[in-house]
């Protein structure tokens, strides 16, 4: 039996905005859904297939990658049909945004759990910095030009004033929740997905 969703009515409009922004990077094919076979689980294996001969930050990096998102793609699946359309996704994005309002620490640990997992999923060379080629890589696997990947990055660095060309762990991590979390139009997590239209 299929459930039913109502499309999210309380989320800040800013928010709203940045999710159907992430879900339009996120729909490799550009069909209006998220499907795991379709548009998931060829960034994985463009992930993993990165590393090439070098040793992966984690055991079966593969397996990881398609375990977490399959388990991401089916908490968005509001109605359990196999897809994720851009209500969906918005929708299951307010119930993280109010179990972050509701217990910020653990939301934050989770954060860099996840995140900072995915960090070293994308550090090719292990050093503790995300380059821009790091970047650009994951934006090509979703099928996305990357030429737009370092000057989005450097915005964003210049503004926290940090120095440009690679972030680490902790900018990414604040960033990350900026972009997730904080409505605020003008901080520098607000343009991690920016070069897309709106």
């Amino acid at each position: 039996m299929e459930k039913s969703f109502a499309p999210c009515a309380h989320m800040h409009p800013e928010l709203k905005r940045r999710y159907r922004n992430l879900f339009s990077f996120y729909d490799k094919n550009s069909d209006g859904q998220l499907v795991f076979e379709d548009d998931l689980a060829p960034v994985a294996d463009a992930i993993d297939a990165r590393w090439g001969n070098n040793k992966r930050p984690f055991p079966n990096l593969l397996k990881l990658l398609y375990a977490t998102y399959q388990k991401e793609n089916s908490n968005r699946d509001l109605n359990n049909d196999g897809q994720v359309e851009p209500d969906e996704f918005v929708e299951a994005h307010e119930r993280v945004v109010n179990n972050f309002q509701a217990v910020p620490d653990k939301a934050r640990a989770f954060i860099r759990q996840a995140a900072g997992g995915f960090f070293s999923c994308l550090d090719l060379d292990q050093d503790g910095w995300l380059v821009p080629d790091d970047l650009a890589a994951y934006a090509e696997a979703y099928g996305h030009p990357s030429d737009w990947v370092e000057t989005n990055l450097n915005t964003m660095l210049e503004m926290l004033g940090k120095p440009l060309g690679r972030i680490d762990l902790e900018t990414f991590l604040l960033l990350i929740e900026q972009y997730w979390f904080d409505p605020s139009p003008n901080i520098p997590g607000a343009r991690l997905f920016g070069r897309l239209p709106e």
